[in-house]
């Protein structure tokens, strides 16, 4: 099984809670994004970057910091609204790229 895989499922029925299942999209764009919701006329209502750890605090690495970089350009040509879904200590956080900026950023 996928690093990762369990938390991708368990963010994907977080998200049919919201929204139509149909419209969820399991993506993998360069490694860079997880899921896709697409609103009723087909236009992307948001993108889902899902993170996971074990430690009080996440602390991206190296590759996740250019990840990262690559989806606030990407937010910024598509004007789409991207969110880092991050598991720390078993509860969910979820954090739009603004938010993220500020603290990567400052690393």
């Amino acid at each position: 099984m996928k690093k990762g895989y369990k938390t991708e499922l368990e963010v994907k029925k977080i998200l049919s809670k919201n929204f139509s299942p149909e419209n969820i999209f399991k993506i993998a764009i360069g490694g860079s994004l997880d899921f896709c919701v697409i609103g009723k006329n087909g236009q992307i209502l948001k993108m889902v970057e899902v993170k996971t750890t074990k430690k009080k605090k996440w602390y991206p690495t190296k590759r996740e910091i250019n990840q990262f970089l690559r989806l606030l350009r990407l937010q910024k040509k598509l004007k789409i609204q991207i969110e880092y879904w991050i598991k720390i200590k078993r509860s969910w956080h979820i954090f739009s790229l603004e938010d993220l900026k500020k603290v990567i950023i400052k690393n």
